[in-house]
């Protein structure tokens, strides 16, 4: 049975790992050089949000080898329109050969657990548009979709 524990500075790199794969996967129709900034750039700024976000707490699923199967970033914060606090799931990933195991859900539950021990009453996320498995799950769970980021390109990606 996998089990939930706080991050440790030893999970990074498979942290920074599965958070990189899953950036790639979001981009959707891009060129090799966006790709190529992104594995470039994603490193630092990943490790400098985690530092500088207070009231961030990350939690890592492991398997019961010890294996990291995932992660779920939760960080305490004030809604921008109203004020009112939320917890928002930074981020959230599972490793691609432990897809479709249930471990979405797991952290998903983990994030409402905390959300209710913390006394706040909304949880928002962001899921790339091309992630129809994640949508499915969050959709599943009870969640609703309140705004959508759209984008057109302007110029064919050179491949």
């Amino acid at each position: 049975m996998p089990r939930l524990r706080p991050y440790q500075p030893s999970d990074w790199q498979q942290l920074l790992s599965l958070e990189l794969e899953t950036a790639q996967d979001a981009l959707g129709d891009t060129t090799e050089e966006e790709r190529s900034t992104l594995r470039e750039r994603w490193p630092r700024a990943l490790s400098e949000q985690l530092k500088a976000t207070p009231g961030a707490e990350v939690w890592v699923l492991e398997g019961e080898a010890g294996n990291y199967l995932g992660h779920i970033w939760l960080t305490d914060r004030k809604d921008s329109l109203g004020g009112a606090r939320l917890l928002e799931v930074t981020t959230m990933g599972i490793v691609r050969e432990a897809r479709g195991q249930g471990f979405g859900r797991l952290l998903m539950q983990k994030a409402e657990a905390a959300a209710r021990e913390k006394g706040i009453d909304l949880i928002e996320l962001s899921v790339a548009g091309n992630n129809r498995r994640a949508r499915d799950l969050y959709r599943d769970l009870g969640y609703d979709t309140t705004r959508r980021t759209m984008r057109k390109r302007m110029r064919e990606p050179s491949v």
